[in-house]
């Protein structure tokens, strides 16, 4: 197996992990009446705990930027581009993308956030280049 797959799985299983979170928390929310079912019908009638607005909002941020990341890898792996350049941003993006996570799961300053944010983005940035410049 490629190597290549190990960066993808590891922000795959990052993602599953936050999405059991966000249910968690959602069950939690409901079972302790503080939202209804029927909130989570529009996200209207309610509001929500900020443990349940933070874990929803880290969760769809998974699904946005990210996705650039996967189209990437595999991009690399069809160029063969799969050098150890593309392997070090590839786990770097991942931890700087868990590292964002865990900041907006926690303490969540917007400056610590950010600086993560910013940093994958520039990380996934270098990321394109360096697939994109096949010689």
């Amino acid at each position: 197996m490629s190597a290549i797959y190990y960066p993808m799985l590891t922000m795959f299983l990052w993602t599953f992990a936050v999405m059991l979170r966000n249910v968690h928390v959602r069950l939690r929310s409901v079972s302790r009446r503080e939202l209804t079912n029927e909130y989570f019908e529009l996200f209207q009638g309610g509001e929500p705990s900020d443990i349940v607005a933070k874990t929803g909002n880290n969760l769809k941020n998974l699904f946005e930027f990210p996705v650039l990341f996967y189209v990437a890898l595999v991009a690399a792996a069809i160029l063969q581009r799969a050098e150890p350049v593309v392997l070090v941003l590839a786990w770097l993006y991942v931890g700087l993308r868990i590292g964002h996570s865990i900041v907006h799961l926690t303490i969540n300053k917007v400056p610590v956030r950010f600086a993560f944010y910013f940093a994958s983005n520039l990380v996934l940035l270098a990321l394109w280049v360096w697939v994109g410049t096949v010689a």
